[in-house]
């Protein structure tokens, strides 16, 4: 072969392997890592990519996809490592204030835990006769604060309180389903009852509270919180957030209660109150902290605040994960376990345990 022929040879070589190279797929570029156990959270969270290290993104996307088409699913947000890497609506958007139900309860227990921090209550182990003495019944006064966290005070649930003329009297008055601290019932009633403690001790309805001690330090300005008659904060339910904003709470546990160095509640209370204190069952699959479901589902423990219908934060430290999702107030049968099923088996099994520590 000439000279000539083998360099217009080489040419070519160059010119097919040139074109083939400029059109491959690019690969993502590396994301700076963040210091995801110390984000300031009054900012929003920088966004990422679906595609990023310890990330199946096949099975991420099968489970979003499958979210999104439960009949009454309305959002739901991941942020991973400090990065929000999706956000999805099929009702509302970024702006809109979702009613998340029970999820109310885990906000006041993180607020009682602000309160004890301050010396604005003294811990959990006051009665409720330390507070209101004009109590007659003895059992009824010996219920304590952690065992209104705990949901074993004994208080039947009505949650027909908040039409109440009188909600206390209302709550207070009706027999005790047991003696407290002997068993488990689940009782917004109860928590409505730890809502006017909270009021007593700190001279504040709890969202005066979380106005000034919780929530600007988030970030969060745009919510609402019912009342009663009283003024008193719904403890059982009654918060209407947005859906990055209930991201923002499942970080600042994941956090540890701290936000770009400032301490907003105490590591001890977060590890407190998210601990399985009441077990379910033998095997400690699910249980009850202080106003938290706690769970180990796939081998993975993960604790929650959960709303009726479908309303979630769901904080999975081993993974840097935190998941939140509203839904329609009204679902369909089969919907919250459908939709929990796959936030976990295909969402939350999408990320690996992380190794950075």
């Amino acid at each position: 072969m000439s000279h000539y022929k083998a360099s217009k040879y080489l040419f070519g070589l160059f010119l097919i392997l040139f074109i083939f190279l400029s059109c491959e797929d690019k690969a993502d570029p590396v994301e700076p890592v963040l210091d995801w156990r110390n984000l300031d959270l009054t900012q929003d969270f920088k966004t990422g990519s679906r595609n990023g290290e310890g990330i199946d993104p096949e099975k991420f996307e099968e489970g979003i996809t499958i979210a999104k088409s439960l009949t009454g699913f309305h959002t739901i947000g991941v942020v991973y490592k400090g990065r929000l890497i999706t956000e999805e609506y099929t009702i509302g958007d970024i702006s809109t204030q979702y009613y998340v139900w029970s999820v109310t309860k885990s906000v006041l227990s993180a607020l009682v835990g602000i309160a004890i921090d301050k010396g604005l209550m003294a811990d959990e182990f006051q009665s409720f006769s330390s507070y209101y003495p004009s109590v007659t019944d003895s059992l009824k006064g010996k219920i304590t604060v952690a065992q209104l966290l705990t949901m074993s005070s004994g208080i039947p649930d009505d949650i027909t309180y908040m039409s109440a003329a009188y909600p206390l009297q209302f709550i207070m008055d009706k027999e005790l389903l047991y003696p407290s601290g002997t068993y488990w019932n689940y009782t917004s009633a109860g928590t409505h009852v730890l809502s006017y403690i909270f009021t007593a001790s700190t001279q504040e309805s709890a969202k005066s509270f979380a106005d000034t001690h919780l929530f600007p330090k988030l970030g969060i300005t745009d919510y609402t919180w019912d009342q009663d008659a009283y003024g008193i904060s719904n403890g059982g339910f009654g918060l209407s957030l947005r859906m990055r904003d209930m991201l923002k709470f499942g970080q600042l546990f994941l956090q540890k209660g701290k936000s770009a160095g400032q301490e907003i509640i105490s590591s001890s209370w977060i590890n407190k109150s998210t601990s399985m204190l009441i077990p379910f069952d033998d095997s400690q699959s699910w249980g009850y902290g202080y106003l938290w479901w706690t769970a180990k589902v796939n081998g993975v423990n993960i604790y929650n605040a959960l709303g009726y219908a479908g309303q979630f934060i769901i904080i999975v430290p081993s993974k840097a994960l935190v998941i939140a999702a509203t839904s329609n107030s009204v679902p369909v049968d089969g919907y919250v376990n459908d939709l929990y099923d796959t936030i976990m088996d295909k969402i939350v099994s999408s990320f690996s345990v992380i190794n950075d520590k």
